[in-house]
């Protein structure tokens, strides 16, 4: 006997609230078609719905995506690093615990090995009488880079797909399918390693837009590339006695601005925006003059410095857009010229790697470098001159000498500790070849860079007007 399942599936939202609202009208619609001509569907998302460099996301931290994807009826969805990196632990934590929608995560634990908050491995969904769908989820872990940073603990991939594969089927499922947000390539390389196992791979994470399925070693691929510019749809016959698939077709749907929207989550969007507008309203700190970028970057390097209480802040400058007016300066200013996502830290350079920054701030090659990934919003900012707090020297490019700090020369062959932001950690993520060698100290918890600055603005601000 066999069974046709539908899945409608979305990826890498990264909070583009207003195809969102399209989106999910036309997933609704389809849906209630697929319905009524007694087809089996599910809906299901792949991660990295939330964007902290949204204010909507930040200002509501992350709760305005709960109630879309409710809104929406999604049934699962995986886990993405935008909802995994961005938040502290304990907000990871509450929001999969008061999500309506299953978070399926099975490649990343709490400490002791149990599940994080209200994460699942995965879950079986019935569809129709008869068929039974297995899900389960996995994310990028960016090698070591979530124990680091929230006490969290790996657990190998393929082991727990395996294990948790052979617990889908023991309790009866017909078709296994992945949430993943790996990326297209780990994608593809998981599809050898799984080929029967695993039927279909609904993916995420690197923004492929697939128009028609990629099968790989027999596994079904799709992905729909991002910012609510795609609904897939992928439709899938089973045989339910042997639990094989006899045949699939898939497809991507364009939405656009022109499309309709959906009322409900158009609530979901005001209440958040209302909350936004509360939380963005803040006054932070007044300026007589306007504050230039350069001055705005040299800002946050002396925030960095204070914060941390290093010997030196350095701050890049593709960590702003802008400047800012002069005037009442509020949240919604900063955040306007500060979409990017960094986790202020602490790392040790020596003074030869200090001095090697200073020239290589005059390098056109190096500071027109445009960066992706790695939290900087928008994507393909050059990452741009870098600014420093407590230093001072003469010159320029390979003409600088006399470098100081405090007042007194800096030693070549001394460690110095550096308040930053964390793209400064890698050379292939910011550009300057100096940085190569450091070492991370340590690493800010629930705050990012931009926090920093503001919370320095606001102290700056109190301190004026006491004095005045």
């Amino acid at each position: 006997m066999k069974e046709t399942l539908t899945i409608l599936h979305t990826n890498d939202l990264h909070g583009h609230y207003d195809l969102a609202s399209r989106q999910s009208a036309f997933i609704k619609k389809r849906k209630q078609e697929l319905l009524s001509q007694n087809h089996n569907v599910i809906v299901v998302d792949g991660g990295d719905h939330m964007d902290m460099s949204m204010n909507e996301c930040l200002a509501t931290n992350g709760y305005i995506h709960l109630d879309m994807v409710s809104a929406t009826g999604y049934d699962a969805m995986s886990v993405g690093n935008n909802e995994l990196l961005r938040l502290p632990k304990e907000k990871i934590r509450q929001l999969s615990l008061d999500s309506k929608v299953p978070w399926l995560l099975l490649n990343l634990a709490e400490a002791d090995g149990s599940q994080i908050g209200g994460t699942l491995k995965s879950l079986i969904l019935d569809a129709g009488k008869l068929l039974k769908i297995g899900l389960f989820g996995a994310t990028d872990l960016f090698e070591d880079l979530y124990e680091v940073k929230h006490g969290f603990k790996n657990r190998d991939t393929v082991r727990e797909i395996r294990n948790e594969v052979a617990h889908l089927k023991n309790e009866g499922a017909h078709l296994i399918v992945f949430l993943s947000h790996l990326g297209l390539e780990a994608d593809r390389k998981l599809a050898t390693e799984l080929s029967g196992l695993v039927d279909v791979i609904v993916g995420a994470h690197t923004h492929n837009v697939l128009p028609k399925p990629d099968v790989v070693s027999d596994v079904i691929i799709v992905q729909a590339g991002c910012y609510g510019q795609y609904v897939g749809e992928l439709t899938i016959t089973v045989d339910l006695d042997t639990k094989k698939v006899t045949g699939h077709d898939g497809r991507l749907t364009e939405v656009s601005l022109e499309d309709e929207q959906d009322p409900e989550l158009e609530e979901v969007l005001k209440n958040g925006r209302l909350q936004a507008e509360q939380f963005l309203s803040e006054v932070l700190t007044a300026s007589a003059g306007d504050i230039s970028h350069e001055q705005l970057v040299k800002m946050t390097a002396d925030s960095l410095k204070e914060y941390w209480n290093t010997d030196i802040g350095i701050m890049y400058g593709g960590g702003f857009t802008g400047g800012l007016s002069r005037g009442k300066i509020t949240k919604r200013d900063v955040l306007d010229v500060c979409k990017s996502m960094h986790t202020p830290i602490i790392m040790e350079l020596t003074g030869k790697q200090i001095a090697g920054l200073i020239k290589e701030t005059y390098l056109e090659d190096v500071t027109n470098k445009r960066v992706y990934g790695g939290g900087f919003r928008p994507h393909g900012i050059p990452i741009g001159k870098l600014q420093f707090s407590g230093l001072s020297w003469t010159g320029e490019g390979e003409e600088v000498s006399d470098i100081r700090l405090n007042g007194e020369e800096i030693d070549l062959t001394k460690t110095y500790k550096i308040g930053t932001g964390t793209p400064l950690l890698y050379e292939e993520v910011c550009g300057y070849p100096s940085v190569v060698g450091n070492k991370l100290i340590e690493l800010g918890e629930n705050i990012m860079v931009k926090d920093v600055l503001m919370n320095y603005m606001k102290k700056q601000y109190a301190t004026a007007k006491t004095t005045v």
